[in-house]
C-alpha cells in the first residue's frame, strides 16, 4: 500500500467515523430530546451544559427553565429558555426588599429597571408547585424580578460538561 492509498482509507474511516457519529447524535434527539445546551450569558457559567442523568434537584443544581412571561424591554419572549441555579424549594421562606431578595441567609441584588417584572416587599414562603431560581451574578434576570417559579416551567436539569 503506497501513500495516497493508506490516506484515502484513514479519510474513509473517519468520514465514517463522523457519520456515526451524527447518526447517534440525531438518534438521541428523537428518543429524548435536546440533550445538549450552550449557555453564552454572563448570567451563569458560560460552556456547554448537558441534560443530567440524574433529575432529582437539589440546592445549587442547575436547570433548564422557560421564561414565564413575555419580558419586552429585554427583547425576551414568554417560553425562552434561560438557565438557572435552584435556590429554594417549597416551604423555604425568602424575602424581599428594595434593593434585594434574601433566601436561606444569602442575599441577591435587586436593581430597580423600568421595563422589568417588579416583586413586592415583603417575606414569603415557597409555594408546592413552584421553586426560587437564582445565579450567583448580579445581572442575572431570575427570581429576584419574576418571584418563584413553577415546576412546570422547568424544562430539565443540567450539568456543566466544558466550561467556555
Amino acid at each position: 500500500m503506497n501513500y495516497r492509498e493508506g490516506g484515502q482509507k484513514k479519510l474513509k474511516i473517519f468520514t465514517l467515523g463522523v457519520l456515526f457519529a451524527i447518526s447517534v447524535a440525531l438518534l438521541l434527539h428523537l428518543v429524548v430530546g435536546k440533550v445538549f445546551y450552550i449557555n453564552r450569558t454572563d448570567s451563569a457559567p458560560k460552556g456547554i451544559y448537558m441534560v443530567s442523568l440524574n433529575q432529582n434537584l437539589h440546592y445549587g443544581d442547575y436547570v433548564i427553565v422557560s421564561l414565564p412571561v413575555d419580558v419586552p424591554s429585554l427583547q425576551v419572549p414568554k417560553g425562552f429558555l434561560l438557565l438557572k441555579q435552584v435556590r429554594g424549594f417549597p416551604g423555604d421562606v425568602y424575602r424581599v426588599s428594595e434593593g434585594a431578595m434574601e433566601i436561606h441567609g444569602k442575599a441577591y441584588a435587586i436593581y430597580r429597571q423600568e421595563g422589568l417584572p417588579q416583586l413586592k416587599a415583603g417575606e414569603r414562603a415557597v409555594a408546592e408547585d413552584e421553586m426560587i431560581l437564582l445565579n450567583e451574578r448580579e445581572l442575572s434576570f431570575d427570581s429576584r424580578y419574576l418571584g418563584p417559579i413553577g415546576k412546570n416551567q422547568i424544562v430539565t436539569k443540567v450539568e456543566l460538561l466544558v466550561a467556555d
